[in-house]
């Protein structure tokens, strides 16, 4: 491994977040960024190793730092919609997958957590719309318990299903 090339330490970092080793992604990830402070991926890359470890304000930092040094990085949106949609913050949610899906207009991840954050809204028609477009794009993430979920809460609010648990 080259020691001054901030990309091979990004790329590092991500197989020890992967593998579960958390701690030596993150001196990966400030290594690459002490070796190039530009480097938008290793911020994103580091921020998810924070989420991970659940330190949402760390990991909240290094995607707005992703996002100015890169404001097209549709990944840095997605991550940081991420952490809003789990503090309940869901229009911000909303607004980063948005940004996400305007940076990168195939990304079937932001496409997939709209959709949740729209079912949280129960927009429940334009949840499904998220879900089937991500699907679309990426069949392995487009269809799973979250879709079933949102058809199920869509026909239940338009009266297609009896919940009342009478038989």
């Amino acid at each position: 491994m080259d020691p001054h090339d901030d990309g091979a330490f990004v790329n590092r970092g991500i197989a020890y977040r992967r593998a579960g080793d958390i701690e030596r992604a993150i001196r990966d990830y400030d290594e690459a960024i002490r070796l190039n402070p530009r480097a938008a991926d290793a911020f994103n890359n580091r921020g998810n190793a924070f989420r991970t470890r659940h330190e949402f304000d760390r990991a909240m930092r290094d995607y707005d730092e992703a996002i100015r040094l890169d404001p097209r990085y549709a990944h840095a949106y997605n991550n940081r919609g991420i952490i809003f949609l789990d503090r309940g913050e869901i229009d911000r949610a909303i607004a980063d997958f948005n940004l996400a899906i305007g940076a990168d207009a195939s990304y079937a991840n932001a496409f997939r957590n709209r959709g949740l954050a729209r079912a949280h809204q129960k927009a429940f028609d334009l949840a499904i719309a998220d879900f089937d477009h991500a699907f679309r794009l990426n069949p392995v993430i487009g269809h799973g318990m979250e879709y079933e979920l949102a058809l199920a809460e869509r026909d239940k609010a338009q009266g297609r299903i009896d919940d009342s648990g009478d038989e």
